[in-house]
């Protein structure tokens, strides 16, 4: 995730294009909005003996375990014709590409329309438990979890998209040891979550997947993307960015 704030900073500098990137997790991490406090919500002490990462995502919203999943990252300038110059506008059309990237893989998924903050997200320290305006859902459950973070002349929105999910581990990272809590709350995310291999009965691949997600943006904004290696200046500032970012317990 310090690639992403690091591509961000170029953007906003002039120094890079604008940048979709997808991209794994070797080993499980735990990520937390940028705002949100590294509390008795989150089990430290859990999450070093089982050799889970607490990263510190860039963007905000609420923790997010990363394991088997695509994460996808984009970042431009505010001042490029393909986006709105607002948050939620912004999340429109990159929903729309997220919309037609699952649709090349024949999933029925749709953008929640719905306005404002359910009051919910201000109590679950998941970013699963809830959804918001345009983010995607499959039949009423949240398929992929998106943040986006504006900064003075560019933006980054980034987000996951479970292969699997991992409820159990992910309750025992946000400190719900006591078996009936964990339960409690490994139902509620069973209900309004979802992982992209429950579906259909299929299962997909990470590179079926992000194939699939090129070719949604590029067919809603009209384009081709170019592959690129990171610049020697994302790279240096990715590698001052990484100190930063992981928490050490």
């Amino acid at each position: 995730m310090a690639v992403d704030e690091a591509i961000a900073e170029a953007a906003e500098k002039g120094i890079s294009p604008p940048t979709l990137r997808f991209y794994g997790w070797k080993s499980p991490a735990l990520s937390i909005g940028y705002s949100q406090r590294l509390n008795n919500k989150i089990d430290t002490e859990y999450c070093r003996k089982n050799k889970i990462d607490i990263v510190l995502r860039p963007t905000g919203g609420r923790a997010v375990l990363h394991d088997k999943e695509v994460t996808y990252s984009i970042a431009s300038p505010k001042n490029n014709p393909h986006f709105p110059d607002n948050i939620s506008g912004t999340y429109r059309v990159i929903g729309e590409a997220l919309l037609k990237g699952l649709s090349f893989l024949g999933i029925d998924a749709n953008s929640n329309l719905a306005f404002g903050i359910p009051h919910s997200v201000f109590r679950n320290p998941s970013c699963f438990a809830t959804t918001t305006q345009y983010e995607i859902t499959v039949d009423g459950k949240k398929l992929i979890g998106s943040a986006q973070r504006r900064f003075k002349n560019s933006f980054l929105q980034h987000g996951s998209i479970p292969l699997e999910n991992h409820h159990e581990i992910l309750a025992y990272c946000l400190g719900f040891q006591e078996e009936y809590k964990s339960k409690k709350f490994v139902k509620l995310l069973k209900e309004k979550s979802i992982a992209l291999n429950e579906l259909n009965g299929k299962v997909f691949s990470f590179n079926e997947l992000a194939d699939a997600l090129v070719r949604g943006f590029e067919d809603v904004f009209k384009i081709q993307f170019k592959i690129c290696p990171l610049s020697e200046y994302e790279l240096e500032l990715t590698k001052e960015l990484c100190e930063s970012e992981i928490i050490s317990l």
